[in-house]
């Protein structure tokens, strides 16, 4: 059942300074929400520059659905480069910031109100999916070697491509359901705005600090996991944040997903 009261508490773009018609306050809340977590090592980095991968992975796709394509990936980007700043243990380098950009830009763009978007993170991330082949098998890199390693981001094309399911995703997401139909709907857009964030990231990673061929084979697994399971967490998150919301007065973003 549709929860129709958000409509009338929506936060528009001409009261109040806002960006990306998402209050300041809220883009502050969750950018310092993203550098918190950057506190925290989720995971390990094989080959990389850190000591552990930020936890903040996982919130990056409910920062885009809660702001929108515009004020989500700013979220991230500030919360992200605070992040690095107060916990260089798990800051992944120059290039790491695309990563929480690009997942909440694709996951706001995917629920863009009224609109279907999809498409253009689709492509961006197509397109670097193309160009991180290229790199790879110029580097050296089998063919079977590199698609072990990003079977997780063509799941993640392929699925959000599906008319019937990213259709019915959206809809679950913006009618309210509170079941576990509303999870799984969650989780594929997130895994989609997940794996978009880290194949962005991959291509500029890989054209400054390439990582030998030896290293592949220990990747496969982490990648796997971490795609799967921050995805997983984030839906969680968002699952209760939304059940949560949509009960209280706070009003929401403009271009807010949900």
């Amino acid at each position: 059942m549709t929860d129709n009261s958000t409509q009338s508490r929506t936060v528009g773009g001409g009261g109040g300074v806002s960006i990306g018609g998402a209050p300041v306050s809220y883009t502050a809340i969750l950018a310092a929400l993203v550098a918190v977590m950057a506190l925290v090592p989720a995971s390990i980095v094989v080959g990389g520059m850190a000591g552990g991968w930020p936890l903040h992975d996982v919130i990056h796709p409910v920062v885009g659905l809660l702001l929108g394509p515009i004020a989500g990936p700013i979220a991230s980007l500030i919360g992200t480069v605070i992040g690095n700043v107060i916990a260089p243990y798990t800051n992944l380098g120059p290039w790491g910031v695309l990563i929480g950009s690009m997942c909440a830009f694709t996951v706001g763009m995917v629920m863009y109100p009224g609109r279907s978007y999809w498409f253009i993170p689709w492509i961006i991330t197509l397109v670097a999916h193309l160009v991180y082949l290229y790199q790879s098998l110029t580097f050296g890199i089998s063919f079977p070697l590199w698609l072990s390693n990003v079977f997780t981001v063509d799941l993640g094309l392929i699925l959000i491509a599906i008319p019937q399911i990213r259709n019915w995703a959206i809809a679950t997401i913006r009618e309210g359901v509170r079941s576990w139909k509303l999870y799984v709907a969650l989780y594929v857009v997130f895994f989609f705005g997940s794996t978009a964030g880290i194949q962005l990231n991959w291509v500029p990673a890989f054209a400054t600090n390439p990582w030998p061929a030896e290293v592949w084979p220990a990747l496969i697994f982490i990648i796997a996991v971490e795609r799967i399971a921050f995805s997983a967490v984030g839906a969680l998150i968002g699952f209760g944040l939304l059940a949560a919301i949509r009960r209280s007065p706070i009003a929401k973003a403009k271009l807010a997903g949900y």
